[in-house]
C-alpha cells in the first residue's frame, strides 16, 4: 500500500513539473499560431506515456527488434507524391528516445548517463550527415539515409544505457531468437510462395519480404544465428525455452543457406568457425551438427548446395561480380568528384540511375565505400575510426572473458562482431536501417555484458 501511494505521488510530481515546463512553450507556439491540434495530442500522448511507462524504456527497445519483421506499417502523406512508410521499430525506438530526454529532465539520471567514444563518433557522423543537406539533390532520399544515422545513433545510446542489467540482457537475446525465427520463416514462405523457382537466389536484392530484400535478411540471420547459439548454450538445461532457442539457431542457419548469398555464408562460416574455436567443449557438438547438415544438404539439399559450389568457384565471373564491379567503378568516380564532402547523404542513389542508366538504385555492397560516396573523406574517416573502435574493443573484451558463464555470450557476441564486418564490406548492411538497428543495439548490449565477475 505505501509503494502504491509512493508511485502515486511520484506520477503527480512529474505530472506537475511537465505541466510547468511545457505550458509556456505551448502558449508561446499558439500565441504565434505555430501549433496544430495534431502536436497538442502528440504531447499530451507523449506525457502520459512518460507518467506510466517511463521504467519500461528496455521493453519497448528489446519489442523494436522482432517488430522490424512486421515491416512497414505507417504511411504519412508529405506531400502529393511522397508517402513516408516507417516501421512500429522506428516509433518504438523514437519514442523510448524522447521518454528518456524527458527522464534526464524530471528524473534522477544524469550521473547514470553512459557517453563512450563509439556514441561521440556516431553523433558527430550524425551532424554531417545533417550538414550535408545543403548539397542534396533529392529530399526524400536525403530522409532516406538520414534514417540510418539517426537510428543507428539512437540505437546504440539507448542500449548503452538502459539495457544493462543480466536480466534486460538476456530478454534482448529472447527478442533476437524470436526475430530470427520468424525472418527464417518468412523466408521460407517466400521461397514456396515463388514456387521454388531460381529466381530467389539470382535476384535476391529485388525480393521482398516485409523486413526488406532477401539479400538484407541473409546478412541479418547470418548476424544473428552465432547470438542463437550461444544463447542456447547459455541457458540452463532445464530452461524450458531451450528447445525453441536451437530451433531458431537451426532455421536461421538454413535460411541463411537457402538464400545462396556469397558473402552472408562465407562470414557466417567464419564466424561459426571462431566459436568453434574458443568453445572447446563444444567441438564435439559442433562436428555432429556440421556433418548431420552436410549429409542433409546432400540428400536433400543437393541442387543448393551444388548451386553454392558452383556460385564460389566463379565467384569472378558471375552476374553479380560484374555488376558490383561496375558498381565500385562508379563509386569512385563520384568520390574523385566530391572528395571531401561527398554528394550527401542518401544522394547516392540519384547518381547511380543516372550514371547506370537504371529505374531503380541500391545502395553500395560496401560499408567503406557507402560512407565516403555519401560524406566523402570525412564519412570515410569516421567510418574507420568506429571500426577501429569496435575491434579494439573486441580485443579489450576476448581479454576480459574469463571462465564465468558470461564467456559465452562474449565468444558469440565477437564472433557476430566479426560476421557484420565481414560481410559488410561485399554486401548492404550497416546502410540497410533494418540491419543498422539491430546491429547497434547489439552491440551496445554487449558493451553492457559483465566478463570480469
Amino acid at each position: 500500500m505505501f509503494q502504491n501511494n509512493l508511485k502515486i505521488e511520484e506520477r503527480k510530481d512529474r505530472a506537475v513539473r511537465l505541466i510547468f515546463l511545457l505550458a509556456p512553450v505551448l502558449f508561446f507556439l499558439i500565441l504565434y499560431n505555430k501549433v496544430s491540434l495534431s502536436l497538442i495530442i502528440g504531447v499530451i500522448v507523449l506525457c502520459v506515456l512518460y507518467l506510466f511507462f517511463k521504467n519500461y524504456l528496455c521493453a519497448l527497445l528489446i519489442i523494436s527488434i522482432p517488430s522490424l519483421t512486421l515491416g512497414k506499417i505507417l504511411n504519412i502523406s508529405i506531400t502529393a507524391n511522397w508517402v513516408y512508410e516507417a516501421r512500429l521499430a522506428e516509433i518504438l525506438i523514437l519514442i523510448s528516445a524522447l521518454l528518456f530526454i524527458l527522464d534526464i529532465l524530471f528524473g534522477d539520471v544524469v550521473k547514470k548517463i553512459k557517453i563512450n567514444f563509439i556514441v561521440v563518433l556516431l553523433y558527430i557522423y550524425l551532424l554531417f550527415s545533417l550538414y550535408s543537406y545543403q548539397g542534396i539533390v533529392d529530399f526524400r532520399y536525403f530522409i532516406f539515409g538520414l534514417k540510418v544515422a539517426v537510428y543507428g545513433f539512437l540505437a546504440y545510446f539507448l542500449a548503452l544505457n538502459l539495457i544493462n542489467s543480466k536480466k534486460k540482457i538476456i530478454a534482448f537475446l529472447y527478442g533476437l531468437s524470436i526475430t530470427s525465427f520468424v525472418l527464417s520463416l518468412q523466408i521460407f514462405f517466400k521461397f514456396y510462395e515463388m514456387g521454388f523457382s531460381s529466381a530467389f537466389f539470382f535476384e535476391r536484392s529485388t525480393i521482398l519480404i516485409p523486413i526488406g530484400p532477401i539479400a538484407t535478411s541473409a546478412a541479418i540471420l547470418a548476424f544473428l544465428t552465432p547470438l542463437n547459439l550461444v544463447f542456447y548454450y547459455y541457458l540452463d538445461k532445464t530452461n524450458k525455452s531451450k528447445p525453441f532457442i536451437f530451433v531458431s539457431f537451426v532455421l536461421s542457419f538454413l535460411a541463411v543457406f537457402l538464400t545462396l548469398g556469397k558473402g552472408a555464408i562465407l562470414s557466417l562460416f567464419v564466424g561459426l568457425f571462431f566459436i568453434f574455436v574458443r568453445l572447446k567443449n563444444k567441438r564435439v557438438a559442433f562436428m555432429l551438427f556440421f556433418l548431420i547438415f552436410l549429409s542433409v544438404a546432400y540428400f536433400i539439399f543437393n541442387s543448393f548446395l551444388v548451386g553454392l559450389i558452383e556460385r564460389i568457384t566463379f565467384i569472378f565471373a558471375d552476374r553479380n561480380t560484374d555488376f558490383r564491379i561496375k558498381e565500385y567503378t562508379t563509386g569512385w568516380r563520384l568520390i574523385k568528384d566530391n572528395f571531401i564532402f561527398g554528394v550527401g547523404t542518401g544522394q547516392q542513389l540519384v547518381y547511380f540511375k543516372k550514371l547506370l542508366n537504371m529505374e531503380t538504385s541500391n545502395l553500395v555492397n560496401n560499408f567503406f565505400l557507402q560512407a565516403m560516396i555519401d560524406l566523402g573523406i570525412i564519412g570515410f574517416s569516421l567510418i574507420v575510426l568506429l571500426i577501429y573502435s569496435i575491434i579494439k574493443k573486441i580485443k579489450k573484451i576476448i581479454k576480459l572473458i574469463g571462465k564465468n558463464k558470461e564467456f559465452i555470450l562474449g565468444v558469440g557476441f565477437v564472433a557476430s562482431m566479426i560476421i557484420a564486418l565481414l560481410n559488410g564490406l561485399v554486401e548492404v548492411t550497416f546502410y540497410a536501417l533494418p540491419y543498422a538497428i539491430i546491429f547497434w543495439l547489439s552491440l551496445g548490449v554487449f558493451e553492457n555484458i559483465d566478463f570480469k565477475n
